[in-house]
């Protein structure tokens, strides 16, 4: 929206956004405002909730912290973050409350949601354009938005729901069988392929369909065009010592990487320490799915992993850092082991393209546009937009750390030299790992289950109102694992014809539609 024509811009707010909840899982309560206000004119901001329009009245009182947005107050300087503190120049007032005495202020936000009476009241707005004023009236009436020279909607409309995509549900055996198959006919070796089909359907079954077998199709297409050499054999460039290192010389990212994880378990079970770092390879899927080396040999292992550039830095909109991953595994005696999985980006960015595939937006926290603006439009991804990085600067400060382990030291490389498996089907994507591996027996047997049970209750213990059912890493894929015993693995339709797949080649768990919806 414009200021009015022939007068001097007063307030000017950005891309608003404000949010509530935990990271990841966010009740959007304003959703990218745009308004300006210039000198003597009232905007009514009409929301159509108290609750949205009291978290707009907060930030512009500065008692609420924006997730985003940008204000300039006034004609000059540059727009400026929505920070926790009231804008100089900025008055807000309550309906039928008086006017701030003394000369008149640029900005007065009127909060008419509220008054004595109970019914909204725009004499305070009035008297203060009057005044030269600039006025924002925050108001839920229609009837005190029409009193307003013009009105701006809070939210956008809500967008109709999104018909749930038609899917096909497989057992896992059935699942990778049918994997197998299609590696195979692309003229894959079976045992090479039968690895590939092992890890992807691995992610699924722990509910990472990011990187399940959504990925195939661009696996084939990079075997097909050259990025991946299915009969690339990894080669040791040194595999004496504490550190190995392995060259994956542009074959599958999973032959290189059990390779690796093999290696690496088994000689710090001998030695106490072990590291082995994979370069030239490609990518490797979900690094839990290495995770069985480490626990059959009782050591804590560690993965990581560098990617292409699509992470952005903290207030950025382009990406150039990798959406890195790390993951920690720590074997358990009987009990399942602790699995830390995760990307250095606030999302995975298989995340987002697996809500594209099915045509769902996505949180406003997981994705920004070319411009930095927070979108939930999940194709801005692959229009040049960028995850942002977790958790601000100390998010940035993990990826800096897993692109030196990982990237400089193992690689010789980091993730903006990395290139990008989609945007180049044809080369190979020259990503590295570091793979470590620490024994317990060499600190001295400390009494690991013992330690992570009295970790796990202290956790558990900090929710007044008892745990949630997820709390810690690895129940929810433990959740995820007994439904896909249960139910079957889903995989999109559109997945399932693009590959060629019947109901004869991968026979749907009992009670699926085999093929098709269920």
């Amino acid at each position: 929206m414009t200021e009015a024509a022939g007068r001097p811009p007063a307030l000017r707010v950005a891309d608003l956004i404000v949010a509530e909840g935990p990271e990841g899982a966010e009740r959007i309560l304003i959703a990218g405002l745009t308004v300006g206000v210039a000198a003597g004119e009232i905007v009514a901001v009409h929301a159509d909730d108290r609750e949205a329009a009291d978290a707009l009245v907060q930030v512009l009182d500065g008692r609420r912290r924006a997730q985003y947005g940008a204000m300039t107050v006034g004609g000059g300087g540059r727009p400026r973050r929505v920070a926790p503190t009231r804008p100089a120049g900025v008055s807000v007032v309550r309906a039928g409350q008086p006017l701030p005495g003394g000369d008149p202020r640029p900005v007065v936000v009127v909060d008419a949601t509220r008054s004595a009476a109970g019914t909204p009241d725009t004499a305070p707005a009035q008297a203060a354009a009057r005044g030269g004023s600039g006025v924002l009236l925050v108001t839920t009436d229609p009837e005190a938005a029409a009193a307003a020279d013009r009105v701006v909607h809070l939210n956008r409309p809500p967008k109709p729901p999104v018909a749930p995509e038609p899917e096909a549900r497989f057992s896992v055996g059935a699942l990778t069988d049918a994997a197998v198959g299609s590696l195979v006919a692309a003229g894959v070796d079976a045992e090479r392929a039968a690895l590939v089909a092992r890890v992807l359907v691995d992610a699924d079954a722990r509910g990472h369909f990011s990187h399940g077998v959504g990925l195939l199709p661009m696996y084939l297409d990079r075997l097909a065009q050259g990025g991946i050499d299915a009969a690339a054999e990894p080669a040791w460039n040194s595999e004496d010592g504490p550190v190995a290192v392995l060259d994956a010389r542009g074959g599958f990212g999973q032959v290189a990487a059990e390779l690796a994880a093999a290696h690496c378990a088994r000689r710090a079970a001998e030695t106490g320490l072990a590291a082995v770092a994979v370069r030239g390879n490609n990518h490797i899927g979900m690094l839990a799915a290495y995770r069985d080396h480490f626990v059959r040999h009782g050591v804590v292992g560690l993965v990581l992993n560098v990617s292409g550039p699509s992470v952005a830095a903290p207030g950025a909109g382009r990406p150039t850092l990798g959406n890195d991953a790390v993951c920690m595994v720590v074997p358990r005696g009987e009990q399942r082991p602790l699995v830390v999985d995760f990307a250095t980006g606030t999302v995975a960015s298989g995340k987002i393209r697996h809500a594209a595939h099915r045509g769902e937006p996505v949180p406003a926290t997981w994705l920004v546009d070319r411009q930095g603006r927070p979108t939930t439009d999940p194709e801005e991804l692959d229009r040049g937009g960028a995850v942002p990085v977790f958790g601000g600067h100390k998010g940035l400060g993990v990826a800096v750390i897993t692109e030196v382990l990982a990237g400089i030291l193992a690689g010789h490389t980091v993730s903006p030299l990395v290139h990008k498996q989609r945007a180049e089907p044809d080369r190979a994507m020259d990503c590295s790992q570091l793979f470590l591996a620490l024994s317990p027996s060499a600190f001295g047997d400390p009494p690991v289950d013992e330690l992570l049970t009295v970790l796990s209750n202290a956790v558990a213990a900090g929710y007044p109102e008892g745990a949630p059912r997820v709390h810690l890493p690895e129940q929810q894929e433990e959740l995820a694992e007994a439904a896909a015993r249960d139910d079957g693995v889903p995989v999109p339709l559109a997945v399932v014809e693009r590959l060629g797949w019947t109901a004869d080649r991968a026979p749907a768990v009992p009670g699926a539609v085999p093929g098709g919806s269920r």
